[in-house]
């Protein structure tokens, strides 16, 4: 008995691993690995959340989207809105590139006014990947463009935060398909390790 127990467990640990994200510990919190392809200038502008955590500030909302800029210093404006009744909420804050110990990009450091420092000496933003259905691309691989540059002014965007406490998927379109918007949050179960 205590074999067929020690071999479920360890066939278990197994299927886990076979599922698990590539993730980083600093001696503080884990970190889920970014998309070694991300290119910030194809991320700017606007993406819709179409599922994930809810944010303090977001609750009641609907149509929560995130417009990033760029900054003269290297960081990023985000301008996080929705609205609530007929009443939109805004909250505007910074996302700071985090070191490199962390991933060479697609890591950021996000703080908005009236927040407490975040707990993590690391990243708390971290993109990992693009979704696209239909252009022939696996679910969470990042596409290029004519350039050869990294493409993600495709469908969706998966961004999760350290220690895995929050998840969003980011649309471009703000009203993508039900069925599309189904198959993308059972892909971010399995990147998660969620699922």
């Amino acid at each position: 008995m205590r074999s067929f127990t020690l071999l479920s467990t360890l066939t278990g640990l197994a299927a886990a691993a076979k599922n698990a994200v590539p993730t980083l510990w600093d001696g503080s919190c884990y970190y889920p690995q970014p998309d070694p392809g991300f290119q910030l200038k194809s991320y700017i502008g606007r993406w819709y959340q179409v599922a994930g955590t809810i944010a303090p500030y977001s609750r009641d909302c609907k149509c929560t989207s995130a417009l990033y800029g760029l900054n003269d210093n290297g960081s990023v404006s985000v301008n996080n809105t929705c609205q609530v009744g007929t009443r939109p909420i805004s909250i505007v804050g910074t996302a700071t590139p985090v070191g490199a110990q962390y991933g060479a990009d697609g890591v950021f450091q996000v703080q908005f006014p009236g927040e407490r420092a975040p707990d993590c000496p690391g990243p708390n933003y971290i993109v990992q990947g693009e979704f696209s259905s239909g252009r022939g691309r696996g679910f969470w691989e990042s596409g290029t463009n004519a350039d050869g540059d990294i493409d993600y002014t495709g469908e969706f965007s998966l961004v999760q935060s350290n220690n895995f406490t929050t998840l969003f998927i980011l649309s471009r379109e703000q009203h993508p398909k039900p069925e599309v918007i189904n198959v993308s949050h059972t892909h971010s179960n399995f990147v998660s390790g969620m699922g």
